[in-house]
């Protein structure tokens, strides 16, 4: 399903293809990125959609709520200031997902399902395949062997500018246009980015793309967003219709803008895109209640669920996997993003695998993927060298409004560990199309 894209022009050139895009211009920048065949992309999608549904279909066995489900998760409340407790759990959540899959000997394998509003990488997937694009067309570089010529996935940037526009409905706004402010916040963002001027420059085409569907998105300070007597939002004094939510609340300070924030939407005088319920279907018990009820499915989800769902259980300290099997689980943290705590039981010893299954009541085993590796060259960001690995890769399309658009790749570098995390050192890239 993919493969290898074909090798650039230059080395040097195809490695400045990556300067300032954040999170792929690393010690590390891959040379190239990936092919993967129309079809190919349709059907990620498709399996996508089949894996979120399922999972909501969990949750709706156990919850009818949000309030109800955060209770099921047992998650601490304090980590969803922002929840509306009496949202229904119905397929408006599946506004925006992101999955994490790997190839297993050529077979999509879901090992974790993002859903919110909140999913990162959004602006590198169209900008990484738009310039390795451009530099192969520069190039005369317009096909693979045999293959027609290579093109971009939709734009994952345009579908969720899309995705908000409709979210937000044709009243908010009306006439001059939705204001809808992006927060600028403090803790979770890449480096490069924390500066409230770099940060509002980064966001220059995400805000072209709003003007198009009729928005006014425009950065501001999180910590300054203020009420007033009426309970509306305030960015800098001006009444806005709508936030864009960037951040997982739990990750940032209390403070005086999230406090206003909390206050106008229990006031229902601004929407969020998106709810901070969507948050709890990313959840990973949800993928263990998922197997926990693989026997009341259908013969069709039954088999979806065994092919493309590594099996996945809630770690309670009674159920915990012994250290003679630890090699073929991996166990992480249920509500953990980016990588964190993530603890692969090959990699450790006995005793270290018995102390993480300590640490904390709220994760999740599941069996370990065999990950699928793809030949990559490198480019040493210090002295320009170049290097040949095989290394693991992460597919993450993203579906607006369950519609496939850009498909962000993260994926190993020379000497990088197993953890094919933001935090773990592994780098972004992206994919092109090429014919079947």
């Amino acid at each position: 399903m993919i493969t290898t894209a074909p090798a650039p022009a230059r080395d040097d050139l195809a490695a400045a293809l990556l300067d300032g895009v954040h999170g792929a211009d690393g010690p590390w920048r891959p040379l190239r990125p990936l092919l993967l065949s129309p079809s190919g992309h349709a059907r990620l999608g498709e399996l996508t959609v089949r894996a979120a549904r399922l999972v909501l279909a969990a949750c709706r066995r156990r919850a009818r709520t949000a309030g109800e489900l955060l209770t099921a998760l047992g998650s601490p409340p304090e980590h969803f200031p922002l929840l509306d407790r009496e949202q229904p759990l119905d397929e408006r959540l599946l506004e925006a997902i992101r999955p994490d899959i790997l190839m297993e000997r050529g077979v999509p394998r879901f090992v974790e399902l993002n859903v919110d509003g909140a999913l990162g990488g959004v602006q590198q997937s169209d900008l990484i395949a738009t310039r390795f694009l451009g530099h192969y067309a520069l190039h005369g570089i317009h096909g693979h062997g045999r293959r027609p010529g290579l093109s971009a996935p939709p734009s994952a940037v345009e579908a969720r500018a899309r995705a908000v526009r409709a979210f937000l409905g044709p009243r908010t706004g009306a006439g001059a246009g939705a204001a809808v402010v992006y927060p600028h916040f403090g803790v979770g963002l890449l480096p490069a980015l924390k500066d409230p001027e770099r940060f509002a420059d980064w966001l220059a085409p995400v805000f072209r793309h709003a003007r198009r569907h009729g928005m006014e998105m425009f950065a501001h300070p999180l910590d300054g967003l203020a009420n007033d007597r009426d309970g509306r939002l305030l960015a800098g004094g001006r009444a806005v219709d709508a936030v864009f939510r960037p951040f997982v609340s739990h990750g940032q300070p209390a403070g005086p803008g999230l406090t206003a924030l909390a206050r106008a939407l229990a006031a229902r005088t601004v929407r969020m895109f998106t709810p901070e319920a969507t948050m709890l279907l990313t959840n990973k018990r949800t993928l263990a209640w998922v197997w926990d009820d693989v026997d009341e499915l259908d013969a069709q989800e039954r088999e979806f669920v065994h092919a493309h769902i590594p099996r996945t259980r809630c770690a309670e300290r009674a159920a915990a996997v012994p250290p003679a099997d630890r090699a073929d689980w991996v166990l992480k943290p249920a509500d953990g993003f980016g990588g964190s705590g993530v603890v692969i039981g090959s990699a450790v010893s006995a005793e270290q695998w018995q102390a993480a299954l300590r640490r904390a009541p709220l994760q999740v085993l599941q069996r370990r993927v065999d990950p699928d590796p793809v030949p990559m060259r490198f480019a040493d960001a210090a002295t320009g060298e170049s290097a040949d690995a095989e290394v693991p890769f992460v597919l993450g399309p993203f579906l607006y409004r369950l519609r496939p658009s850009g498909v962000l790749v993260r994926h190993g570098t020379p000497g990088s560990g197993p953890v094919l995390g933001a935090h773990q050192g592994a780098v972004m890239n992206s994919v092109l199309l090429a014919g079947e």
